[in-house]
């Protein structure tokens, strides 16, 4: 795995400028010593991904103003809402990744990993189930969510959720601890915040919080 380092949005921007590999896309960390790991191998008690899907697919319907259509589309709603799954969550966009990167507090240096590998998930090639899997998978979900559409998300699928995801075609870039603070106020200004990225209330009422907090008059 490649790894750069950087302090500054401008050195940030000059990384993605210079990227060259068509068909990337972005992650972000708030820890940078953090494996890339889904939701099911950050647990550290077994869990029935298979069942606790099947139960929150009986529970969510009420609440669902559109059904998704097979159980990808399935999964991927559950991973949006705190279900831990065998999906790690991606985007297209790079600043969009370096945002969820930056957004906490932290001491600690975070993470934009950059990948490139992997083949798209089709229905007629793969079918219509996310746990048979055998290599790792591109998956873009239908607008099942309103947030995957404004955070340009898609996800890749993993065969082998308990281990760290590690391949050649990954790129990690580093950000230092000292530049968080002055990179999410950059991102801020480019249009990237909760707000944009968590449309609805929550999104507004976190975003006012943070411009309160850090005496921003934008």
């Amino acid at each position: 795995m490649q790894v750069v380092q950087v302090s500054t949005f401008a050195e940030l921007h000059e990384v993605f400028e210079g990227l060259k590999r068509r068909n990337s896309i972005f992650r972000g960390q708030r820890d940078a010593a953090w494996p890339v790991l889904s939701g099911i191998g950050r647990r550290e008690e077994t869990i029935d991904e298979v069942g606790m899907l099947k139960r929150f697919k009986d529970s969510a319907v009420p609440y669902l103003d559109h059904i998704p259509q097979n159980d990808w589309q399935w999964l991927a709603l559950g991973q949006h809402h705190g279900l831990p799954t065998r999906l790690l969550d991606w985007s297209y966009n790079p600043l969009v990744a370096t945002y969820f990167a930056v957004t906490q507090e932290s001491y600690t240096d975070s993470a934009v990993f950059m990948f490139w590998g992997a083949r798209t998930m089709s229905l007629d090639t793969h079918g219509d189930d996310p746990f048979g899997v055998e290599k790792v998978l591109r998956y873009r979900p239908a607008h099942v969510s309103r947030r995957i559409t404004a955070q340009s998300g898609l996800f890749t699928v993993h065969p082998n959720p308990d281990l760290p995801f590690d391949h050649k075609s990954i790129m990690k870039i580093v950000i230092s601890a000292q530049g968080r603070a002055e990179i999410k106020q950059t991102l801020y200004k480019y249009g990237f915040s909760d707000r944009s990225l968590f449309p609805g209330l929550d999104g507004i009422a976190s975003d006012l919080l943070w411009l309160e907090t850090k005496g921003f008059n934008w």
